[in-house]
Protein backbone atom coordinates (compact mmCIF):
# COMPACT_ATOMS: atom_id res chain seq x y z
CA UNK A 1 0.00 0.00 0.00
CA UNK A 2 2.91 2.38 0.91
CA UNK A 3 4.53 1.79 -2.41
CA UNK A 4 1.25 2.22 -4.48
CA UNK A 5 0.91 5.76 -2.43
CA UNK A 6 4.41 6.88 -3.65
CA UNK A 7 3.94 5.83 -6.55
CA UNK A 8 0.68 8.05 -7.14
CA UNK A 9 2.31 10.79 -5.19
CA UNK A 10 5.18 11.15 -7.38
CA UNK A 11 3.34 10.74 -10.62
CA UNK A 12 0.93 14.26 -9.24
CA UNK A 13 4.22 15.73 -8.31
CA UNK A 14 5.87 14.88 -11.23
CA UNK A 15 2.05 16.58 -13.52
CA UNK A 16 2.37 19.43 -11.47
CA UNK A 17 5.81 20.27 -12.40
CA UNK A 18 5.20 19.65 -15.96
CA UNK A 19 2.04 21.44 -16.22
CA UNK A 20 3.64 24.60 -14.18
CA UNK A 21 5.20 27.72 -15.60
CA UNK A 22 8.41 26.78 -17.08
CA UNK A 23 11.59 29.25 -16.82
CA UNK A 24 12.51 31.26 -19.93
CA UNK A 25 15.64 31.37 -21.32
CA UNK A 26 17.21 34.78 -21.41
CA UNK A 27 18.43 35.46 -24.76
CA UNK A 28 22.30 35.59 -25.46
CA UNK A 29 23.03 38.68 -27.99
CA UNK A 30 24.71 37.23 -31.34
CA UNK A 31 28.57 37.80 -30.15
CA UNK A 32 29.04 38.22 -34.04
CA UNK A 33 26.34 40.25 -35.25
CA UNK A 34 26.89 43.07 -37.67
CA UNK A 35 28.73 40.86 -40.08
CA UNK A 36 29.80 37.74 -41.77
CA UNK A 37 31.76 34.69 -40.33
CA UNK A 38 33.61 32.89 -43.47
CA UNK A 39 35.37 29.25 -43.44
CA UNK A 40 38.23 29.28 -45.56
CA UNK A 41 40.28 25.78 -46.27
CA UNK A 42 44.15 26.23 -46.74
CA UNK A 43 45.17 22.89 -47.54
CA UNK A 44 43.41 20.63 -45.99
CA UNK A 45 43.09 22.99 -42.81
CA UNK A 46 40.02 25.26 -42.00
CA UNK A 47 40.03 28.54 -40.10
CA UNK A 48 37.62 31.62 -39.73
CA UNK A 49 37.02 35.21 -40.12
CA UNK A 50 34.70 37.07 -39.06
CA UNK A 51 33.97 40.45 -40.88
CA UNK A 52 32.34 43.38 -40.34
CA UNK A 53 34.02 45.90 -43.19
CA UNK A 54 31.14 45.57 -45.74
CA UNK A 55 33.39 46.53 -48.97
CA UNK A 56 35.00 43.24 -47.70
CA UNK A 57 31.41 41.18 -46.96
CA UNK A 58 30.83 41.87 -50.89
CA UNK A 59 33.86 40.63 -51.79
CA UNK A 60 33.53 37.56 -50.17
CA UNK A 61 29.69 37.09 -51.39
CA UNK A 62 31.28 38.01 -54.99
CA UNK A 63 33.92 35.29 -54.55
CA UNK A 64 31.15 33.01 -53.26
CA UNK A 65 29.05 33.88 -56.21
CA UNK A 66 31.93 32.85 -58.65
CA UNK A 67 32.27 36.74 -59.75
CA UNK A 68 36.24 37.35 -58.21
CA UNK A 69 38.98 36.01 -58.05
CA UNK A 70 39.95 37.53 -55.15
CA UNK A 71 40.70 34.55 -52.84
CA UNK A 72 42.88 35.21 -50.24
CA UNK A 73 41.99 36.85 -47.06
CA UNK A 74 44.31 39.31 -46.01
CA UNK A 75 44.44 41.13 -42.88
CA UNK A 76 46.34 42.03 -39.79
CA UNK A 77 46.43 39.53 -37.28
CA UNK A 78 45.95 39.50 -33.34
CA UNK A 79 45.88 37.12 -30.27
CA UNK A 80 42.88 35.89 -29.01
CA UNK A 81 40.49 33.65 -30.75
CA UNK A 82 38.18 36.68 -31.97
CA UNK A 83 35.04 38.05 -31.07
CA UNK A 84 32.84 34.92 -30.03
CA UNK A 85 35.58 32.90 -29.77
CA UNK A 86 34.86 32.43 -33.57
CA UNK A 87 38.18 30.96 -34.59
CA UNK A 88 39.04 28.11 -32.04
CA UNK A 89 40.61 26.10 -32.16
CA UNK A 90 43.23 28.70 -33.09
CA UNK A 91 44.93 31.18 -30.67
CA UNK A 92 44.82 33.97 -33.13
CA UNK A 93 42.09 36.26 -35.31
CA UNK A 94 41.96 38.21 -38.36
CA UNK A 95 40.68 42.61 -37.93
CA UNK A 96 37.07 42.19 -39.31
CA UNK A 97 37.72 45.64 -40.29
CA UNK A 98 40.73 46.15 -41.73
CA UNK A 99 40.44 42.66 -43.69
CA UNK A 100 40.30 42.71 -47.45
CA UNK A 101 40.59 40.08 -50.39
CA UNK A 102 43.15 40.14 -52.38
CA UNK A 103 44.14 38.13 -55.53
CA UNK A 104 47.95 38.24 -54.44
CA UNK A 105 50.21 39.30 -51.69
CA UNK A 106 53.48 39.12 -50.45
CA UNK A 107 55.06 35.95 -49.54
CA UNK A 108 56.06 36.48 -45.77
CA UNK A 109 52.19 36.57 -44.58
CA UNK A 110 51.64 33.35 -46.04
CA UNK A 111 51.15 29.88 -44.17
CA UNK A 112 48.52 27.31 -42.81
CA UNK A 113 46.76 28.29 -39.87
CA UNK A 114 48.50 25.61 -37.70
CA UNK A 115 52.18 27.08 -38.85
CA UNK A 116 50.73 30.74 -37.57
CA UNK A 117 49.57 29.35 -34.08
CA UNK A 118 53.05 27.45 -33.98
CA UNK A 119 54.47 30.73 -34.72
CA UNK A 120 52.03 33.18 -33.63
CA UNK A 121 54.10 35.52 -31.52
CA UNK A 122 56.42 36.10 -34.48
CA UNK A 123 53.71 36.39 -36.81
CA UNK A 124 51.56 38.94 -34.24
CA UNK A 125 54.34 40.87 -33.49
CA UNK A 126 56.74 40.96 -36.74
CA UNK A 127 54.44 39.49 -39.68
CA UNK A 128 51.61 41.86 -38.57
CA UNK A 129 49.69 39.67 -41.48
CA UNK A 130 48.19 36.96 -42.40
CA UNK A 131 47.26 36.28 -46.13
CA UNK A 132 47.57 32.33 -47.08
CA UNK A 133 47.52 32.02 -50.44
CA UNK A 134 46.32 28.59 -51.05
CA UNK A 135 43.08 29.90 -49.16
CA UNK A 136 39.76 28.49 -50.40
CA UNK A 137 36.37 29.83 -49.26
CA UNK A 138 34.10 27.12 -47.62
CA UNK A 139 31.91 28.98 -46.34
CA UNK A 140 29.62 32.12 -45.46
CA UNK A 141 27.39 32.74 -41.77
CA UNK A 142 25.61 35.74 -42.59
CA UNK A 143 25.16 37.39 -39.33
CA UNK A 144 23.92 40.89 -40.42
Amino acid sequence: MCLRLALVTGCLLGLLFACGPQPTATPVADPLAGGVLATFDVVGEQFKVWVTNPVTVQQLLDLQAGQSQANIPNGRIFAGPGAGAHNVPYGWHLDPVEIEMAEMTIELCDGTPSFVEDELDYFVTTVQRYCPWSARLVAIEDHR
